[in-house]
């Protein structure tokens, strides 16, 4: 008896060979479109944290912006208490009998007195923008760096103070008191409100803006823009915009002065390299 033949025997043999190139054909079709749908949602996702980070940034300035008007309004109550401090520094070095200031505009004391509360919810709000500055980037560093917010509040907003505090009990005396003898004695001044609250104004905020250096050098360093070898590269032109900004920010031109203001500047350059240094040596951990 003969056995049974398959009824097409071309096609049962090749069979297997066709179902293994067929399915040999569709796998590329179906890379393809794993590729496809990749490449799609990489690109989405190259977009989207984009405008996330843009939408984070504006929420961030009107939150600022918010808690500082809130301050600003609550300040302006004691702001007579800040203007009388501030005056104090320019009255010490009057002469007798002329230990005052004055105005030739309805609104110059309005004005001051907002400004002093501008600066006084600058000062108190610190910690609170350096919060919104650090919740922003946070997203870029490490786990174990994230752990570093309260640190830096804390470092940051005693940096603006230190600079604040520096700039009224040191530079002030020293450069209100060289403006106001230089030249005869007989001369008397007539110094206005509005004269002498924008100058010192700018003198309290530049300082301390200029004292956050090492926080905003340690916050480079966590993001990776800035390493320590950089900063020891580039000391001796740090020295020389260090002395420009010392001639910029002192409203008297005497060199103590300047020398006064360059020291501690230089110093906070040398505590920025060892923050970072230290900074960079931490591990990573995601």
């Amino acid at each position: 008896m003969n056995p049974i033949q398959p009824k097409n025997p071309e096609m049962s043999s090749e069979h297997p060979d066709t179902t293994v190139e067929q399915k040999a054909l569709e796998k590329p079709d179906t890379a393809s479109g794993l590729a496809t749908a990749t490449n799609s949602n990489t690109e989405e996702e190259l977009r989207m944290p984009l405008w996330q980070h843009l939408d984070e940034l504006r929420s961030a300035i009107i939150r600022v912006l918010l808690v500082l008007g809130v301050l600003v309004a609550i300040l302006f109550n004691y702001s007579e208490h800040v203007v009388v401090l501030l005056e104090k520094p320019l009255l010490d070095v009057l002469p007798e009998g002329n230990r005052q200031l004055y105005f030739t505009g309805i609104a110059d004391k309005f004005m001051i007195y907002i400004k002093v509360s501008i600066i006084a919810a600058l000062a108190v709000g610190s910690p609170y923008i350096l919060f919104e500055v650090w919740r922003f980037v946070a997203p870029a560093l490490y786990k174990n760096e994230r752990r570093l917010v309260l640190p830096f509040m804390l470092f940051g907003s005693l940096s603006f103070v230190a600079g604040i505090v520096f700039s009224y009990y040191v530079v002030m005396p020293y450069s209100y008191d060289f403006l106001i003898n230089f030249g005869s004695s007989t001369d008397q001044a007539i110094i206005t409100l509005t004269e002498y609250f924008g100058m010192t104004t700018k003198l309290l905020l530049a300082l301390g803006l200029v004292f956050e250096l090492p926080a905003v050098m340690i916050l480079l360093a966590l993001l990776g823009v800035l390493e320590a070898g950089v900063l020891e590269k580039y000391r001796r032109y740090a020295v020389l915009a260090i002395s420009v900004i010392a001639a910029l920010i002192t409203p008297s031109p005497d060199a103590l002065t300047m020398l006064i203001v360059m020291v501690p500047l230089y110093l906070l350059y040398e505590v920025s390299i060892i923050g970072v240094r230290l900074v960079s040596k931490r591990p990573a951990e995601h």
